[in-house]
């Protein structure tokens, strides 16, 4: 019967490793944001979508509309992310796992093409159904803790 769980296991594993897991000081590509005016334990939020602009509360201002909610890279070390206008970061397929890890932003800027971020705290949420990688379906979900971003290892 365990032989069976294996492989399971290893598919969870690289299926977290692609959405978001590095080592100490590390850049790991690819994770989903929200604001931290959103990041409250047992909180409703939109971690992916064409209106995350709207849908989540940062401290540092108003996001560029052109942001969608997914970090193309982020550095543990800076506690600093960046990402691609659109949909063109090329957030993952489908179906998500039911508990991924998010990004928690104080500030998104946009200077030409490259928008940029300060992360404050990564927060692990219950994903909904609904998801796809088109913004028009968004992504969201229950924040079930936080954890604040110190720079170092990700708190992951």
């Amino acid at each position: 019967m365990r032989k069976h769980l294996i492989p399971v296991l290893l598919a969870a594993s690289a299926l977290l490793l692609a959405i978001g897991a590095g080592g100490a000081g590390a850049s790991t590509s690819g994770m989903f944001v929200i604001g931290d005016g959103n990041a409250a334990a047992n909180g409703h939020v939109t971690f992916w979508g064409a209106q995350w602009w709207k849908d989540n509360s940062v401290s540092g201002g108003t996001a560029p509309a052109s942001f969608k909610g997914w970090a193309v890279d982020f550095d543990s070390a800076t506690c600093t992310f960046t990402a691609d206008p659109g949909n063109s970061g090329s957030p993952p397929s489908p179906p998500l796992p039911n508990t991924i890890s998010v990004l928690v932003t104080s500030s998104v800027t946009k200077s030409g093409s490259t928008i940029a971020g300060v992360v404050s705290a990564v927060a692990q949420v219950s994903t909904d159904g609904g998801y796809d990688s088109d913004p028009g379906h968004a992504g969201t979900g229950t924040v079930l803790s936080v954890t604040p971003c110190t720079g170092g290892p990700p708190p992951f």
